[in-house]
C-alpha cells in the first residue's frame, strides 16, 4: 500500500521530491531500523506509516514540506 502511494506521489511531484522507497531486504534499507516490509522516506526524512498508506495525507504532506523548502 505505502509503495504504491509513493510512486503515484513520484508520478505526480516529478523531480520537485527527492522519495524514495526502501523495501526492507534492500541495501539502502540496511542503513536504517525499520519496522515494516515498507519504509517510505522525502528528502531522507522518514515518513510515518499512517501519512504514506493515504494518497490524500501524503499529498498535503509532500505539498507542505515543498513549502517549508522554498522558505
Amino acid at each position: 500500500m505505502a509503495t504504491g502511494v509513493a510512486n503515484r506521489m513520484k508520478a505526480h511531484f516529478g523531480e520537485a521530491i527527492d522519495l524514495e522507497i526502501h523495501l526492507i531486504d534492500s541495501a539502502d534499507a540496511a542503513n536504517y531500523v525499520l519496522r515494516g516490509a515498507t519504509t517510505v522516506f522525502l528528502d531522507g526524512t522518514w515518513v510515518p506509516l499512517d501519512i504514506a498508506t493515504s494518497a490524500g495525507r501524503m499529498q498535503e504532506y509532500i505539498e507542505q514540506a515543498i513549502i517549508d523548502w522554498t522558505h
